[in-house]
């Protein structure tokens, strides 16, 4: 059997069903007994232990296997190769199938992954304008020790 390239991270599928929850990470980490500077940790890592994976999955309300399995992009890759017609406009790419068996609605997913993106960028220009103002000041900081000294 060949062995997939991609190596399904753990910590990202715990991140990716947290904000799909709309759980924020102090209310994740008192339903797995944790802190939130320890959520972040669990997040970032690529193989989550044991122990702390079946907490995780409980919080969720999901199963273990799905944190160890779920690959987001095979995901999509594999709704868009199943349901995407070329002779359909592009409007109609995200259409829900009738098929009713599929464990996850995808057009609630695409609406996730727009939001969290949204969110992700707010962010960052957020970030943005505060790394801006540190350079003024410590510009303007430098300005007038330059000028008194």
């Amino acid at each position: 059997m060949k062995e997939s390239k991609v190596k399904v991270h753990q910590g990202r599928n715990v991140r990716f069903f947290r904000n799909a929850k709309d759980m924020k990470q102090e209310v994740f980490a008192e339903k797995i007994g944790a802190t939130q500077p320890t959520v972040t940790k669990i997040e970032r890592q690529s193989i989550i232990e044991e122990t702390m994976l079946l907490k995780c999955s409980n919080a969720l309300g999901i199963s273990v296997d799905i944190l160890k399995e779920f690959e987001p992009e095979k995901m999509i890759d594999n709704y868009l190769v199943d349901h995407f017609d070329k002779s359909q406009s592009t409007s109609n790419i995200f259409s829900i199938s009738e098929d009713s068996s599929s464990f996850i609605n995808y057009h609630y997913f695409i609406e996730k992954l727009m939001e969290m993106n949204q969110k992700n960028t707010e962010l960052y220009e957020r970030l943005l304008q505060s790394e801006k103002e540190k350079v003024v000041f410590f510009e303007k900081m430098f300005a007038e020790k330059h000028v008194s000294g």
